[in-house]
């Protein structure tokens, strides 16, 4: 269900909008919105979009409307620009363009937020469907205060099914998890014949299927009656996913309790379900446009350069708390080994969108390949196992569309806020940089698994030198207990009685071994630097069967 450009630019909000050409498209529907901040940006629109842009492809590329006009790829409803942001003028040339093919071109004032012209535009198209079910002002919603945008529109729905068929409704949101009933009557009803709230989705009963509309998925599921109630009349209800780019996002459900829907009702559940895919569709838009602006505050606040009262000022126009606390996560893959994360953007927010990190965390791409995870810390540090077990699921959410990709990861268990940000990243880089020497092949290394050698200012390349030595030592698996009896002796500040006591050997023993590894390899224990950075480096060998190092392997 979409809105006229007519009738969107009718409304009291966009009297300061002004048409600027193709007038003979006013009747246009629009059905969606995007964004043109690249100059070949049409060559993924859809049809019926309202597209917005700054004028800064525009500028960049005087040409690149008329070449999308050319290549046939300007198939808007309508394009907006704002205005004198980059574009001083509009281009005569490109006045002409929306003329000849009766696209509008409308002209927005410099200071209103997409975010605002969207949301007027959900809200027109949301309240001109509703009207087609009657909804009446005074009618009851059950509504709360604190319910969102999206959780109102929703609840608004499922009631006004219910009271234009008399069938009770349910949609499942697949993101949240939340259920929303149009009243307390379907609860009632499956009640008594003893069912949860999903098995109106996936049925653990026997049952019959019957598909009413291929396109939308739509099926009706019957109860098969039971020998316990041979006389007890069989419930059936329709069931309609929501599906936007593959990815179902919720399950719509209307109930046949005392009989079937007619023609009519069918029709009002399709009517039902386009206005909800529209809403789900928006919501989508939405949350993009809000990780935007949220990559955009990140992506800035790392700058060297700024300062905290801007920082204040841009946490505020985004509504971001200052003071809320975060584990961070960078997130870096190499264009070698795989696609880049900006190349995959839109299926990374995806799989991130349908995992339940995105509850109670925020992802930002700051780079060509760099992301950063910031998962909310609610009375404390998260383990690490969480971290571990989030981040697991979010990878596996992100392979099945995006085939090849390889990603590191370092991560800050402590944390900060947001206006900490720039040390937190400082902190995920260096568990990246010298988590690869450290702990070479893992996949995530926490900045507090790197000890004081995450403090130390060691070049990378001259750690990989260190560590190779003590590795190729390794090689031979009798060195191992070698470099475990050095170890421990240094741990015993060189005492040969106490290192013999801790190892359950004799003196000479420990003194035979040492001996030993001296001809293997050149150190002088005699020098307090040199001994340091050899104890140090000594607790991230695997020096037992089974050790892993401090935090375990990836």
């Amino acid at each position: 269900m979409g809105i006229a450009v007519r009738e969107l630019l009718a409304l009291d909000y966009f009297r300061e909008f002004y048409l600027l050409a193709g007038s003979g498209g006013l009747n246009k529907e629009i059905q969606g919105v995007t964004f043109l901040e690249a100059p070949d940006g049409t060559r993924w629109s859809r049809g019926k979009e309202l597209i917005m842009s700054s004028g800064y492809a525009i500028a960049q590329e005087p040409d690149c409307i008329e070449r999308a006009f050319q290549e046939g790829n300007m198939i808007a409803s309508a394009f907006m620009i704002k205005r004198e942001r980059y574009l001083k003028k509009i281009p005569e040339r490109m006045i002409e363009l929306f003329d000849e093919h009766d696209i509008p071109l409308i002209s927005m004032p410099y200071g209103v937020a997409w975010m605002d012209v969207m949301e007027q535009i959900n809200s027109a198209v949301i309240n001109r469907a509703f009207r087609r079910f009657r909804l009446k002002s005074g009618t009851d919603l059950l509504l709360v205060r604190d319910l969102s945008f999206k959780e109102q529109k929703i609840q608004m729905m499922m009631t006004a099914v219910e009271e234009e068929m008399g069938f009770p409704a349910f949609l499942y949101d697949t993101s949240s998890g939340e259920s929303y009933f149009s009243s307390r009557n379907f609860r009632r009803i499956a009640n008594q014949y003893g069912l949860g709230d999903w098995d109106f989705i996936e049925p653990g009963m026997a049952c019959t299927k019957h598909t009413l509309s291929d396109y939308m998925e739509m099926v009706r599921y019957r109860m098969i009656p039971t020998e316990e109630n041979p006389q007890n009349p069989p419930v059936s209800w329709i069931q309609t996913p929501i599906v936007i780019d593959g990815n179902v996002q919720a399950y719509f459900i209307v109930m046949e309790a005392r009989e079937l829907l007619d023609y009519y009702d069918e029709f009002s559940i399709r009517v039902a379900f386009l206005m909800l895919h529209d809403l789900y569709e928006q919501v989508i838009a939405s949350q993009e446009l809000s990780n935007l602006g949220f990559e955009n505050f990140i992506i800035g606040a790392l700058e060297s350069d700024v300062d905290q009262e801007t920082l204040r000022r841009q946490a505020s126009l985004r509504h971001l708390s200052l003071t809320d606390r975060y584990t961070c996560v960078l997130l870096r893959c190499s264009a070698a080994a795989g696609p880049s994360l900006q190349a995959v953007r839109t299926e990374l927010l995806r799989a991130f969108r349908h995992s339940t990190l995105a509850g109670f965390c925020m992802l930002a791409i700051t780079g060509e390949n760099e992301a950063i995870l910031f998962i909310k810390q609610d009375g404390g540090p998260i383990s690490r196992n969480k971290v571990r077990a989030l981040l697991r699921e979010l990878h596996d959410a992100a392979a099945k569309s995006i085939p090849g990709l390889q990603v590191d990861m370092g991560g800050t268990l402590r944390g900060g806020t947001l206006a900490e940000v720039r040390s937190c990243v400082d902190r995920c880089r260096r568990a990246l940089q010298r988590g690869s020497v450290v702990f070479p092949g893992r996949k995530l290394v926490f900045y507090e698994d790197l000890g004081p050698i995450a403090w130390l200012d060691i070049p990378g390349e001259e750690l990989e030198l260190m560590l190779r030595d003590f590795r190729r030592i390794m090689e031979e698996e009798k060195n191992i207990e070698l470099l475990k009896t050095l170890q421990i002796y240094l741990q015993s500040n060189m005492n040969y009685s106490q290192t013999a006591e801790k190892m359950y050997v004799h003196i000479n023993t420990i003194r035979k071994r040492l001996d030993k590894l001296s001809e293997i390899i050149t150190l002088d224990l005699d020098d307090p630097v040199e001994r340091l950075n050899t104890e140090l480096l000594l607790q991230f060998l695997e020096l037992q069967s089974g050790e892993r190092g401090p935090a375990g392997d990836e």
